[in-house]
């Protein structure tokens, strides 16, 4: 032990003067007895002295967290426990990744810690080393926070619940302290708070009656918020205690521990719509040098507004179309018009100029009692659909008759805006034209929903007496709507129309087509032999329809969905039939584009396991439960040279295998967040071995959608620069059918990320589409042998003549090769005879969590 100690106290003498780390020596009850300037300065004191003498227990800020593993950590009484064992001369290491000290200003500060027992002025001791992780934390929550912004931006489908989640996210999740999000009242010019989130009640109690406005004349004017407002940037106040501008809300600033303050203008057709507003108690949380992702986080939410924007407007006069009137008109909550069609303006004889912004009462014949006004008005504000006869009066006096519905249209049960659709009426063919308006689709002149749902009833009723074969088609045209916003909507009304003429022409007469709601059809098909026979028919009605349409000299390819559901079998109701075809259509959309789904309870089953599925991977995808676990490979001489990291989810204390996750994940966007979340985890991995001077590359894999991100080159050359690594230390491993995609993407990514350093493996050699050719123009540097030619290559002349070659091809093309899933030592012996330079396998390590490869590695 003494040498020991006298090791540490020459370790002391070669840190203590550290620019980089602050050092400090404590005694008995944590007395500090030595620290030096850089300790001091990451505490916020300018003189030592201020520090000198004092227990270190009183710059243990309340924040605590024994972090790293040290789960004996977790409180001031253990914290004094520790002391006591140092100062009597007990040697032990402790390190803390993420610990948090208290600033002269009482800010959180969070740091690195690594503790050691020393012999200081002939006394057992303790040295602490500490290392600011400010700068690292500020980064890692707002990467963080953007990764849960952009989640949550595709997941969401109104504003309200954007803008509320935002604040649940931001403090819930990211561990920001408080955070608002509201507008300015251009009345007032304050700040109105829609929603608020603080990480106590009374912090959010107090956040809500904070008054910050704009105005800066005022006192409460010259905050971020007023910043943010004015210039239309985002504003950020690193150290707001320190800043006499906002002296206006010191003693709020003060009393919650507040110190970085951070205001992000949400932009809508460039006017600052609304202000996030965001406290913590860490100074300089929002760090101007990431001040890109505080951009990327506004630029998202600014997009997400005016999406929804385009969306509620497409909803309403979608909504309109659907129900088989010619006349429409969209008017806000006041009844003032914003939106007026062709036929509206041709029937009224008014310009478009004329009508915008005008209120509906333009129409009035003044014919109707007041008595019908009252009833009318009532009626659709307390949000019932309006449906009756009316005259209108055009703008030359003419009278004229209309059956209307006027629908009221609703966000997040607030009704803001009134769709009002009518026909004119002539009154020779009244009952005819009604007759019409009601089941008939007025684009295709198809039957629409209405009149389907009545047409499967009597379907379905013949169908289980006569004990016959049918079933129910739901087709729905993918992303029809970027037709909409491309051509507009007379133009792609043609297409349903071409659509709805394709159908009639491939069916027979007997079966039923139909408009349904939006954009999509049903069909009714009668009389089936089989079950099987409807799979024929529909593949032929899929093909039909996925060839291209020409629409004025223009070619518009169009991809379906097709969900089906039989009779008797699947179910016995009309509802029940269409609502399982539904069903179908969904498990056709989950399987991509061009695809037919069939309802079974199996189907069902599987669709209601895929959505818990989802449900628990979006979770753990917040929680950051995807983990490496690393199978090492080794040399000739079975020495560890390498390894690759592999996706494991961490769920309720167990391990699960990727076998049960792994290809949802790749159907979906959330495989790129698991492996950004795993890339991040190897990579600080990386630079806890290089401070232990373990030099050795680590693998990971890498989906087609992950490597089809646009910024991967510059993302993955952010992470290397700032973990301070060597690119070389990191590989990516791609299986071969990514190439085939896009080879002439893959043959330039690959070269970008060699110029970094960064080395390529093809996994799985020889199983897919190999190519001599490809492997010759990539500059790969490893391929890996599959597993299914090891195996054989003991018993299977042949193989073993097929991986000598691979070996020899990828030798000549100066490749390393490594054979995967070794298990047997014939097989290494073989291997090793053909000259494989790597082998990676069970005979040697399977995959393990990170603490037990870094005993291997020991």
């Amino acid at each position: 032990m003494e040498q020991y100690l006298m090791h540490l106290s020459g370790f002391f003498d070669a840190l203590k003067d550290s620019s980089v780390f602050g050092v400090f020596v404590f005694q008995e009850e944590g007395k500090i007895v030595f620290l030096n300037k850089r300790f001091a300065e990451i505490l916020g004191y300018s003189d030592k002295d201020e520090i000198l003498g004092k227990s270190i227990l009183e710059f243990i800020s309340p924040k605590y967290s024994g972090g790293g593993g040290m789960s004996e950590l977790n409180s001031l009484e253990n914290i004094k426990n520790i002391i006591k064992r140092r100062t009597q001369g007990e040697v032990f290491p402790i390190e803390l990744k993420t610990h948090w000290f208290l600033s002269k200003t009482k800010a959180d500060i969070p740091v690195s810690v690594f503790a050691y027992t020393i012999e200081y002025n002939k006394k057992s001791s303790g040295i602490v080393l500490v290392s600011d992780r400010t700068k690292e934390v500020s980064y890692q929550k707002l990467f963080f926070a953007l990764s849960q912004i952009n989640q949550l931006i595709v997941r969401i489908e109104n504003k309200e619940d954007l803008l509320r989640e935002i604040c649940d996210i931001l403090v819930d999740k990211v561990g920001y302290t408080s955070c608002a999000v509201g507008y300015i009242d251009e009345t007032s010019k304050l700040f109105i708070q829609k929603y608020t989130r603080a990480n106590t009640k009374e912090l959010q109690k107090a956040l809500k009656n904070l008054t910050i406005g704009v105005d800066t004349s005022t006192p409460h004017g010259a905050g971020s918020a007023s910043q943010a407002y004015h210039a239309k940037k985002i504003s950020i106040i690193e150290d707001v205690l320190q800043k006499a501008h906002m002296s206006y809300w010191q003693d709020y600033y003060s009393y919650f521990n507040i110190h970085s303050v951070c205001s992000i203008p949400i932009m809508q057709n460039n006017q600052v719509k609304y202000i996030l507003y965001l406290n913590d108690t860490t100074p300089n949380s929002f760090h101007s040098d990431y001040l890109h992702l505080l951009e990327e986080i506004q630029l998202g939410l600014s997009f997400a507004l005016d999406r929804f924007e385009k969306q509620k407007f497409l909803q309403m006069t979608q909504l309109a179309i659907d129900s088989g009137f010619e006349f429409v008109i969209i008017t806000d909550e006041n009844f003032n018009i914003i939106y007026a069609n062709d036929k509206a303006l041709s029937i009224s004889d008014y310009t478009k100029e004329e009508l915008l912004g005008a209120h509906h009462s333009i129409f009035s014949s003044k014919t109707h009692t007041k008595e019908f006004a009252k009833n009318f008005y009532k009626t659709l504000k307390n949000g019932a659909v309006y449906s009756n006869f009316m005259k209108f009066q055009t703008k030359s006096g003419k009278i004229l008759d209309f059956y209307v519905n006027i629908v009221p249209f609703k966000q997040d049960g607030k009704i803001t805006n009134y769709i009002s659709i009518g026909k004119l009426i002539d009154e020779k063919n009244t009952i005819e034209q009604l007759e019409k308006i009601l089941y008939t689709d007025p684009v295709t002149n198809l039957p629409n929903y209405r009149s389907f749902q009545s047409m499967v009833d009597r379907f379905l009723k013949r169908a289980l007496s006569k004990n016959t074969i049918g079933a129910v088609a739901v087709i729905n045209p993918i992303s029809f709507s970027s037709i909409n916003q491309a051509f507009g909507f007379e133009k792609a009304n043609e297409v349903l129309r071409m659509i709805g003429e394709r159908l009639r022409n491939i069916l027979y007469s007997y079966d039923v087509i139909a408009k349904l709601e939006s954009d999509r059809f049903g069909l009714i098909i009668k009389d089936l032999k089989t079950e099987e026979d409807l799979l024929v028919i529909v593949s032929q009605v899929l093909s039909e329809l996925s060839k291209p349409y020409t629409l004025f000299n223009q070619s518009i390819s169009i991809s379906f969905n097709i969900g089906l559901s039989l009779t008797p079998k699947d179910a016995a109701t009309v509802n029940e039939l269409i609502d399982k075809a539904n069903i179908a259509l969904q498990d056709a959309k989950e399987n991509g584009e061009n695809q037919i789904g069939f309802f079974r309870k199996d189907i069902e089953e599987k669709a209601f396991k895929k959505l818990k599925l989802k449900a628990d991977l979006e979770r753990a995808i917040l929680n950051k439960k995807f983990i490496p676990f690393y199978q090492p490979y080794v040399d000739k001489n079975k020495q560890i040279v390498g390894a690759e990291a592999l996706m494991r989810w961490k769920k309720d204390n167990t391990i699960v295998s990727p076998a049960e996750f792994i290809n949802y994940l790749e159907e979906t966007n959330l495989i790129i967040d698991a492996e950004n979340q795993l890339t991040d985890s190897v990579l600080k991995d990386l630079k806890e071995l290089e401070k232990h001077h373990k030099d050795i590359p680590i693998s990971i894999n890498l989906s087609a959608l992950s490597l089809n991100q646009k910024d991967l080159v510059q993302s993955l050359s952010s992470l290397l620069n700032y973990y301070n690594l060597k690119p070389n230390s990191l590989k990516i491993e791609i299986v071969e059918r990514v190439f085939f995609k896009d080879f002439a993407y893959m043959k330039n990514l690959i070269e970008e990320l060699r110029e970094l350093g960064v080395h390529f493996s093809i996994d799985d050699f020889g199983t897919h589409y190999s190519s001599l050719n490809y492997l010759s123009e990539l500059d790969v540097s490893f391929l890996k042998i599959d597993i299914s030619f090891v195996r054989k290559i003991q018993t299977d002349p042949k193989t073993k003549n097929l991986v000598a070659a691979i070996i020899y091809l990828a030798h000549s093309l100066n490749i390393k090769t490594i054979a995967e899933g070794v298990e047997a030592k014939e097989q290494f012996e073989i291997l090793k005879t053909l000259d494989c330079d790597y082998f990676q396998g069970y005979l040697f390590y399977k995959p393990m969590p990170k603490l037990e490869f870094f005993r291997a590695l020991r």
